[in-house]
Parts: structure tokens; sequence; C-alpha cells
């Protein structure tokens, strides 16, 4: 917004009546207060929360864009816990559960907006009394001098009772270079409370895979006190897009049918290009501002700003593959979307992978989610009635062979009914030899 306004400014030297009703409409715009927010990593310190039944914070799970696997994983877990609470209230044994959870997963992908409504799901059932959020990392926990780290965790501690801590990047706490710091001090202050509040507290750690499988596997106490995973994936290309779209929505703007292609294919080559710190979420964001800043330049200079012109996104407005970081020889690697998914397939991505096994899954009834741990691929197919494994490691074998992915020599297989939690079998194998060898 700061930058629209020195544009206008620069532009003559001076503000008219005119421009002063567009400023006014752009902060409008900008500042209305919208769930899109939410669906990217932003910090919450709340203390009370709305009422919501367990049905609404499902359906507000349900409205986010992509991670259907952490979506199919939660409400499994809610259906889970509210039979539970239903054997309670009926006199019958409870059986005991952690609600501690580990996500892993790359930046921007949901993991704190998914940990909130985690909250709110506790808080329904009536498992937390608040439910609320409070986020922190190493920095939040690790104090520079002795005795004073386990006073900073107290504190923390204190804030998330009866709701969910978040504590994001966790790994840190625990330096792979086996450096001896207050990180251990955290650690322990926090397993402490754990125990002491387990009644009380849910702990919600994330980071990337590898690192969190590494903290977790570090210390037992760690291992048995988390044992529920979500994975969430890079987003693809297509959710991408309609993130953008959603922000355009929720700020009253609209992108031509150019545009709209310009982006795509954006997003298309940023995807294909990325890195192990590809932003998601905040890429789209980061996006967004940029192309609102592309736009008040080209339309600074307009004598008449009518409000069609201030709501229309042009193709020339999506910032330069140069100005994202990305040289323009490297487009030639995108196609058409659904080569781009083949491609990506082959490349070993779990998320495309997933993608082309449901197009010839979906027609018998059976869903499949994959993801990737240590060089082999996880795969879980579920169905009304339990998949059959010899039949599924057949056609997975056979699938992954004729897409040729180099980079996966290994497949565990898991099988479940649909609204299970646990798997009935899993099944692991080389893809180069018989899998029931």
């Amino acid at each position: 917004m700061y930058r629209f306004a020195q544009v206008i400014v620069k532009a003559d030297g001076t503000v008219s009546a005119k421009e002063i009703e567009s400023l006014k409409l752009a902060w409008h715009l900008l500042n209305k207060e919208e769930d899109i927010e939410t669906q990217e990593e932003e910090v919450s310190l709340t203390d009370e929360l709305e009422e919501e039944s367990l049905d609404e914070v499902l359906n507000h799970l349900s409205e986010l864009i992509g991670m259907q696997n952490v979506k199919d994983e939660v409400e499994s877990l809610a259906n889970f816990l509210k039979i539970q609470k239903v054997r309670l209230e009926r006199g019958m044994i409870k059986t005991p559960l952690s609600l501690h959870a580990v996500f892993c997963g790359p930046p921007g992908t949901g993991k704190t907006t998914v940990a909130r409504l985690l909250g709110k799901v506790y808080k329904s059932l009536g498992l937390l009394s608040k439910g609320h959020l409070v986020e922190t990392d190493r920095a939040g926990l690790v104090a520079g001098y002795v005795g004073h780290t386990a006073l900073k965790v107290k504190e923390l501690i204190d804030s998330a009772l009866d709701g969910v801590l978040f504590i994001d990047e966790a790994y840190t706490l625990k330096p792979h270079d086996g450096t001896n710091d207050f990180g251990q001090e955290a650690i322990d202050t926090l397993l402490k409370y754990m125990e002491d509040y387990r009644d009380r507290l849910v702990v919600v750690v994330a980071g990337y895979p590898d690192e969190m499988t590494r903290f977790i596997e570090s210390n037992p106490g760690l291992k048995s006190r988390f044992n529920r995973y979500f994975y969430f994936q890079n987003y693809i290309p297509e959710e991408l897009s309609a993130m953008f779209e959603q922000r355009c929505v929720n700020s009253h703007l609209q992108l031509t049918n150019t545009a709209r292609e310009s982006l795509k294919n954006t997003f298309n080559i940023l995807y294909t290009n990325r890195d192990r710190m590809f932003g998601n979420g905040r890429l789209v964001r980061n996006i967004f501002e940029k192309v609102l800043e592309k736009q008040a330049n080209r339309i600074a200079r307009i004598p008449s700003i009518t409000d069609a012109i201030l709501a229309t996104i042009q193709p020339e407005d999506i910032p330069s593959l140069e100005s994202l970081g990305i040289h323009q020889q490297k487009e030639s690697k995108i196609s058409a979307p659904q080569q781009n998914i083949l491609e990506l397939a082959k490349k070993g991505d779990p998320q495309a992978i997933a993608a082309l096994m449901n197009r010839s899954l979906k027609p018998k009834g059976i869903t499949a989610k994959a993801n990737l741990k240590n060089d082999c691929l996880q795969v879980m197919v579920e169905a009304e009635q339990v998949p059959e494994v010899q039949a599924m490691a057949s056609l997975i074998q056979k699938g992954m062979t004729s897409l040729g992915v180099e980079s996966i020599e290994r497949v565990r297989l898991y099988g479940r009914r649909r609204g299970d939690e646990l798997p009935s079998w899993s099944h692991e194998f080389d893809l180069v030899a018989n899998p029931f060898s």
C-alpha cells in the first residue's frame, strides 16, 4: 500500500481528489479481515476461541486448498476420538491415546493452520477446555544462560495450557552436529511438563521430514510421546493458482484470461524448479504483493482510474520469471499440465505419483495417498472394503516400473478400510523384484 501511494505521488508530485479516493478504496481492499491469511503460517496467541461444533471445524478444514491426505488423517482422528467419547459416556473402557503430533513438511504448507484447527477439534470434543494455539520456535524456548531456558519453557507452557503448543523447526533444539547447548535443557523441561499436564496440554512439533525423524529418534522420551505423524506436501501448480485467485476474490480483484494463463505458467515453472526452500503459500503471498505493486505502477499515470481498472489484473502485472529468480532457459521444462504431472512423477514427486495412481484406482473405488521417507515411497490405499494386498502391490509395482522413477527403489504399501485410523496390513517390496519374492 505504501509503495502504491509512492507511485501515485511520484507521477506528478501531487495527489488529486480522485487519487485520494482510489487510495482509500485500495486501503479498504487490502485490509479486509478474511480467512485467506489462515491458509499460511501465521502467529496466533488467541486465548479464547468461539464455540464451534466438530462438523463446523471439519468443514473449515475441508475448505482449505490442497492437503487432501492431511484432511483425511485429521477427519479419521476426529472420528476415532468422537467414538472414544461415546464409549466413555457409556461407561466403557477408554483406549489410551496420545494427542501430541509431528507435522512433517516444507514451509508454507499450512502446518500452523492445521495445528490451529486441531486445537479446535480437541476443544469441540471436550479434550481441551480452550483449544487455542501458542506458536514458538527455538528462539522462544532456549535462553543463553544457565537456568533461564527452563523459565522460558515454563512461561510458554503456562500460556499454552488447555490448548496446543506449536513448536516450529523443533529439530533445531537438537543440533545435527551434536553440539551440547541449552536446547537439550528445553527438551528435558518440555517432556517434564508434557507429563505433568498430560490432560491439559497438546504439543505439535513441526519441520522438514528427515530432520523431524532424526529429532524424534534422538530421544526415547520424545519417541514415546510423539507417535502420530502428519505429512504435508508442496502445493502443486494448480493449487498455487487457486490460492492466488482466492486472494484476488477476497481483495475484490479479478484476473483477465490472459493474465490467468500467464500466472499458471509462472507457477508451473516455479514448481518444477523448486528447491528445499520452496515457499508454497508464502510464495503465493509474495507474488500477489508483487502483482499489486506492478499494477500500481501501470495504472498510476492513468488520468481517470475507474473501479474496473483498479480491480483488474492484466498479463503485464504478473512478475517476470527473472524477478522471481528463474532464468528463461529453464522454461523449456514445462509443457501442458498433464505432461507436467507425468514429469514430476518421473522425478519421484510423491504427490504427482499419487495423482497418477488415483486415475486408475478411483474407478475401482480405491484412493491412494503417498509420501516419501528415507528414499522409500510410502503408499496408503483405502476403500470401503480393505484392498487386497497382492493385487495392490502388483498394480503399483507395474505403474512405478512404467514411469521409470529412478530415485525410488522401495515401496512400503499400507491398506485399510476407509474411515479406519490404522492400516489392516502393510507390505514392503523392491520395485525391481517380484513384490512377493
